[in-house]
């Protein structure tokens, strides 16, 4: 039975070759489960945009600066989609794909998207934590004459 995959994400940055362990299924394909949700990611931008925004923007011309904007590292897909959907919800005025860039340079979008991965990491609670019991040391020292400790 086979143990490696290739994944099927053209941009891959692990090699491309994807443990059955770890690997999720798509279909016929096989994915890393991070590249898998980048290129869903990368899928809902340009779905949502044409929806809400321009249905009637050139299809090269948005993919070209989504990729740009993901693989230049100036922003993640994570943070681009939801950096759309704040636009959208908040309604802020973007009516071609080239306001992306303005989007994600918006530090109002970059305080909010802060606050809620904030928000999305696991509470802790503090009570529930077990405290560990205090080490003591104690040191005995010998009294010894001042001369004694320097010629040591």
């Amino acid at each position: 039975m086979k143990t490696d995959y290739k994944c099927k994400y053209s941009k891959c940055p692990y090699g491309g070759v994807v443990s059955k362990d770890i690997a999720v299924k798509d279909g016929q394909s096989y994915y890393h489960p991070e590249c898998f949700t980048e290129m869903n990611n990368r899928k809902q931008v340009i779905d949502i945009f044409y929806k809400y925004i321009n249905k009637d923007e050139v299809g090269a011309n948005l993919r070209r600066i989504v990729d740009r904007i993901i693989d230049s590292n100036k922003a993640t897909s994570e943070f681009l989609l939801y950096a759309l959907c704040y636009v959208i919800h908040h309604r802020i005025p973007l009516r071609h794909a080239a306001g992306l860039y303005y989007i994600i340079n918006n530090d109002d979008i970059k305080q909010a998207y802060k606050k809620y991965k904030y928000n999305q990491r696991p509470k802790i609670d503090i009570s529930k934590i077990e405290k560990k019991e205090e080490v003591k040391f104690e040191v005995k020292q010998e009294k010894k004459n001042s001369w004694d400790k320097i010629l040591e």
